[in-house]
């Protein structure tokens, strides 16, 4: 049974890890979510929906009207367990490794696209500085992997915080292969388990 890692709920309890000004996230964008009963698919929120819920597609059984969630409820539970899993030493060594070898490339990739940019007359000045924007962003991202607090319950939720959606959309595909939502009555606040959902984890990252 997966558990959230010591001292990180207590870290997060007095905030969501989704975006509050846009309410959802949408990182489960790039995960398979099926509903528990039917094993249907469910429903992502449309953009812009005010109050977005994720909810059984099929409803092939009585009790797949039950399988319905509110998209910031879902996501906010993911994401406590995601992080949780990301803060256990062994996974955040491998962790740091892989991300600061995927940077190094993407790194790479996007200082040729600015060379190139750079060398065209008709280059838009606009598009240039946003390429140079995103290069100052991965090399900041970067120094922050290397930092000795990092991926620690503290630095993890700061970094979520502050984190692209496509990085969160990654990790969550990184994580999980699919993702179960049930119906049932939702748990007290306090409780780090919801038996309405079931998080199908990868054997390795």
């Amino acid at each position: 049974m997966f558990t959230v890692a010591a001292g990180y709920r207590d870290t997060l309890k007095d905030h969501h890890v989704s975006d509050i000004a846009q309410q959802w996230d949408n990182i489960l964008a790039a995960t398979s979510i099926e509903c528990g009963h039917c094993h249907g698919p469910v429903s992502p929120p449309p953009p812009g929906t005010v109050d977005p819920h994720y909810l059984c597609l099929n409803n092939a059984f009585a009790v797949c009207a039950g399988a319905v969630m509110p998209a910031l409820a879902l996501e906010d539970y993911v994401a406590h367990h995601l992080l949780g899993e990301m803060a256990k030493p062994a996974v955040a060594e491998e962790l740091t490794r892989g991300l600061v070898q995927y940077m190094e490339l993407e790194q790479a990739a996007q200082q040729l696209e600015l060379a190139e940019m750079e060398d065209r007359a008709d280059a838009p000045a606009a598009a240039i500085d946003a390429k140079r924007a995103e290069l100052r962003r991965h090399r900041r991202t970067e120094r922050y992997l290397m930092d000795e607090d990092a991926f620690s319950p503290r630095w993890l939720a700061a970094w979520w915080n502050t984190m692209d959606a496509r990085w969160k959309q990654r990790l969550c595909q990184i994580f999980f292969t699919k993702i179960e939502l049930r119906a049932g009555p939702a748990p007290d606040s306090a409780a780090l388990h919801d038996a309405r959902i079931i998080l199908h984890w990868r054997a390795r990252i």
